[in-house]
């Protein structure tokens, strides 16, 4: 069984900042899909739930939106990030560029240590159980954990620091209730292509491979109806 950042240990340490508590607080219900993209957050739960004072809840939310975590308004209050269109599209665009970074170095790796076994255990993880339907949470952490460990293999630190991991969670979150089966099996098709030629050691090919899984994300998100868009604030 694999980790998602909603299953680590809480946070207990005396020398943490309560705004640090809440901020992980807020990641972790992200993660979780406890927290979606477009749904408002309420001050007096957080304080509640984490246990602070409205201080370090109100930095934490500053802090969080100053990274594109959440939006927020003077006078609307703090809102999970929620995507438009144009900015899906340029995220996409970014990602892009990453994880072909990304599969081309775990091609180069691929036959290092233990790294073939562990790309296909993640995609026998992925391919296995993915194309379930009513299983939104859990495909999302079988594709976060496939992404994973196509970074661990790939080794690199810059790149693990670049990627913005939470993001993408809610890329994720925001577009699977519009997948239809059919996206879903595109994505895994997808999914194996680039596994094979990381396994394959071609880092040319796991590069365009990637690369098509990336456009056709982007296809995927320009089909969504308006709907999709619709929580931003």
């Amino acid at each position: 069984m694999y980790l998602q950042k909603a299953d680590l240990p809480e946070i207990d340490d005396d020398t943490v900042s309560s705004s640090d508590r809440v901020v992980d607080a807020i990641i972790r219900g992200i993660w979780s899909a406890r927290y979606v993209p477009g749904q408002k957050l309420i001050e007096a739960g957080l304080t509640d739930a984490v246990g602070v004072s409205r201080g370090p809840v109100r930095e934490a939310l500053k802090r969080l939106a100053a990274e594109g975590v959440i939006t927020l308004t003077r006078h609307r209050g703090a809102y999970i990030r929620a995507y438009g269109r144009l900015d899906a599209d340029e995220m996409l665009e970014v990602l892009e560029v990453l994880t072909c970074l990304m599969a081309r170095l775990a091609a180069e790796a691929a036959n290092r240590d233990q790294n073939a076994k562990l790309m296909r255990d993640a995609y026998e993880i992925l391919g296995g159980q993915g194309n379930r339907h009513g299983e939104d949470a859990l495909f999302i952490g079988q594709r976060h954990h496939f992404y994973d460990t196509l970074l661990a293999i790939a080794g690199n630190i810059q790149l693990a620091r670049l990627l913005p991991t939470t993001q993408i969670q809610l890329l994720r979150l925001q577009i699977m209730p519009y997948l239809t089966a059919q996206d879903r099996q595109a994505q895994l098709d997808e999914y194996a292509a680039i596994t094979k030629a990381v396994l394959a050691g071609e880092p040319k090919t796991a590069e365009s491979a990637m690369r098509r899984h990336m456009r056709r994300s982007r296809e995927r998100f320009a089909r969504a109806p308006d709907e999709a868009f619709a929580a931003l604030v």
